[in-house]
This record gives structure tokens, C-alpha cells and sequence, in this order.
């Protein structure tokens, strides 16, 4: 595992997730949330070396979600 976390969503707003150890082939698995989901999380834009975003199909996540991020 490289990274483990948790980041505040903002409905259907990406927010972003930065870290230098993301790479090219690096899989996030979203552990849980802190409130019922109304929608799913959507992962984007893995860059290496900078982080990607999470954002959900629903306005109404804003909750915090917990992640892995594998190599």
C-alpha cells in the first residue's frame, strides 16, 4: 500500500488527492464513507506524481470517504 486516507467530498465537485508517490499503474480502493452515499464516487485523473481526483455522481456527498491507494 502507498497510501492510506480520507478526503471530504464535495458533491459533484472534484476534489483532489496530491501525492508524489501516485503512478501510472496505481489502483484506489474506496474503504467506506462517513454518511450513506447517495451516488458513486467517480476516481479521475490519476497524473504520476501529483494525486487524482474523487468527486460523486450525486450534489449531495459530502461526506468524508476513506481510501487505499495500491501500487
Amino acid at each position: 500500500m502507498l497510501i492510506s486516507g480520507s478526503i471530504t467530498l464535495n458533491g459533484i465537485t472534484r476534489v483532489e488527492v496530491k501525492s508524489d508517490k501516485i503512478t501510472a499503474s496505481c489502483r484506489v480502493i474506496i474503504k467506506g464513507a462517513s454518511g450513506q452515499l447517495n451516488g458513486t464516487i467517480v476516481i479521475s485523473e490519476m497524473t504520476p506524481g501529483v494525486g487524482f481526483g474523487l468527486s460523486s455522481t450525486d450534489p449531495r456527498d459530502t461526506f468524508v470517504v476513506y481510501f487505499d491507494v495500491l501500487e
